[in-house]
């Protein structure tokens, strides 16, 4: 009696399984690279080191062809994702979740990173502002309003010099506006130069010089004013400081909450489109979001070099206009997304859209809400 030849086991050095190999977990025979009763993939995890780097790089540049293929049309056609989707299409394209996810995370960086190298602009109507100064102590004090956050940026030790040189323009633009409407009332500036100062303001500088960099103010005439600019300095300052402690503690919590939102804003979609599965009103969510988070991106992106280019009127004024255009085309969008991918008459998807939004914005106010004060109590 024969015995019958046992299948030739998995090299588990080779590259590929040999013919009539079984399947490592199940032992199920396998027909391709994957098992077709429980789904592990013939993979050798003892392969060598070229191979390995090889198929590390494959599944790198893999992603970024899907990618790019899932990114242009998110942002310029709406719907398209969602739609190919729902009709099978779907190895092409990055998987809505993670995509959303990617997407989020580079907006919450992006926004945190514009927060904190974006540099203070001088108010538009600083010269009218000024202008308005009835006597010295009011142009001081508007003087020091508007060069606190300057000066705060330029205390920084990390910052920039194309940043510091910028802002010291910014202050000198300040200081020059403060200095003409002083010369207009006929007044010297409330800040005296520092050879003015006497000798024990020198040893003992004011508070208004040492946390601002600005001038001293002289305490021997102004005194008064000189206790009142402290104090609202501080003030200023602390809250300055309390105000971005909060904005950064609420980007912290912004990825977990848009976690919790995106079942919910499938559930408000269910509401109002009760035919359709859960699961489509899911990767509409998914879909509409993530949209969302890569125009902000782009926002950002285009708010950045328009400050940057601040010098550059015609380049900094077509960026301004064109960060305005990225923001008028999420409303645009959403709404062609909604009549598309529902297939709505345009008076039904407007009053549901509207609709919608109103309920959405309700429900992410909430939630803002809830993260702020979180964020305040811890």
């Amino acid at each position: 009696m024969s015995e019958h030849p046992q299948p030739e086991p998995t090299d588990p050095m080779g590259e590929h399984h040999a013919e009539g190999a079984r399947c490592a977990n199940c032992g199920t025979p396998l027909q391709g690279p994957w098992c077709h009763h429980c789904g592990q993939e013939v993979h050798d995890p003892f392969k060598r080191f070229r191979g390995a780097v090889g198929e590390t790089l494959e599944n790198v540049f893999h992603f970024d062809a899907r990618l790019s293929r899932t990114l242009i049309p998110l942002f310029l056609r709406p719907g398209f994702l969602t739609r190919e989707y729902t009709a099978g299409r779907r190895v092409r394209y990055v998987a809505p979740l993670r995509l959303m996810f990617f997407l989020a995370i580079l907006a919450f960086l992006a926004i945190q990173l514009s927060v904190e190298i974006t540099p203070p602009q001088v108010h538009v109507g600083a010269q009218q502002a000024f202008a308005q100064a009835p006597n010295a102590a009011s142009v001081e004090r508007l003087r020091l309003r508007l060069d606190g956050p300057l000066a705060r940026s330029l205390a920084q030790p990390d910052l920039p010099a194309w940043s510091r040189a910028f802002l010291l323009k910014q202050k000198e633009k300040i200081d020059r506006a403060a200095q003409d409407r002083l010369t207009q009332l006929g007044q010297q500036p409330v800040h005296a130069p520092a050879r003015a100062q006497p000798a024990h303001s020198r040893a003992s500088p004011d508070i208004s010089s040492t946390m601002t960099g600005l001038p001293h103010v002289d305490k021997g005439s102004h005194g008064w004013l000189s206790d009142h600019l402290r104090q609202g300095f501080q003030e200023d300052f602390s809250s300055a400081n309390a105000a971005r402690r909060v904005l950064y503690a609420v980007l912290h919590q912004l990825p977990l909450t848009m976690l919790v939102l995106m079942p919910l804003f499938a559930l408000l979609l269910k509401l109002f489109f009760p035919r359709r599965l859960y699961m489509e009103h899911l990767l509409v969510a998914l879909h509409s979001h993530a949209f969302v988070f890569l125009d902000l991106i782009l926002i950002v992106i285009l708010g950045q070099l328009a400050s940057w280019s601040a010098s550059v009127g015609p380049l900094a004024t077509a960026l301004g206009w064109m960060s305005v255009a990225a923001g008028w085309w999420i409303p645009i969008y959403l709404l062609l997304m909604q009549k598309g991918v529902y297939q709505q008459r345009w008076p039904v998807a407007a009053v549901s859209y509207l609709g919608i939004g109103v309920l959405y914005i309700i429900m992410l106010s909430a939630a803002l809400a809830i993260v702020l004060g979180i964020s305040v109590w811890h």
